[in-house]
């Protein structure tokens, strides 16, 4: 288990990217090196373990959710009925939250709304330049969409976060 504040966020960082390029360049073929991934993260940061296990179990269903709705509606095609990768992505972006991600929760939610409405749209626009997605409309559209979209979606899962330790009694937004 991993102690240092500084390399506890960059392990984060690291095995989050890990986890972002293997399911867009691979998708489910990659399944079983995403879970490992995520397996290592949990392994190595385990200070923290029933919130952090808590949290994806509650919350990563939950932006899988958001997803698999925006391909229902026809707003995107995931390549497939049930893109695993993607809950697997959200895992890992709900484990950044409490660890290199963990600068935004002292913003203001505007400024939250600012940066998820940007890498938000700009992380889904890489992922269809990669081939893990496609948008079913322009790419003005599309990213307006995402850019809306992720200006909410940010600043709400930070406070679903907030919530989520306080009813479950864990530890607070912390690295270590």
């Amino acid at each position: 288990m991993l102690k240092h504040p500084l390399t506890i966020k960059l392990t984060d960082l690291a095995i989050f990217q890990g986890i972002w390029w293997l399911a867009a360049l691979w998708g489910n073929s990659a399944i079983l090196g995403l879970l490992t991934l995520l397996g290592l993260h949990l392994l190595l940061l385990s200070a923290q373990l029933k919130r952090d296990s808590l949290a994806i179990l509650v919350l990563a269903p939950l932006g899988w959710g958001i997803d698999l709705s925006l391909q229902i509606l026809g707003f995107w095609n995931l390549h497939s009925a049930l893109p695993a990768w993607l809950l697997v992505i959200w895992a890992g972006f709900i484990l950044s939250l409490f660890y290199s991600l963990a600068w935004l929760q002292p913003l203001k939610p505007l400024y939250q709304a600012a940066i998820g409405g940007v890498a938000g749209a700009l992380s889904y626009w890489a992922g269809a330049k990669m081939g893990a997605l496609s948008f079913n409309y322009s790419l003005p559209v599309s990213l307006i969409t995402l850019i809306t979209g992720w200006a909410v979606i940010l600043p709400l899962f930070l406070q679903l976060i907030k919530r989520f330790e306080h009813h479950f009694g864990l530890a607070p937004f912390t690295t270590h």
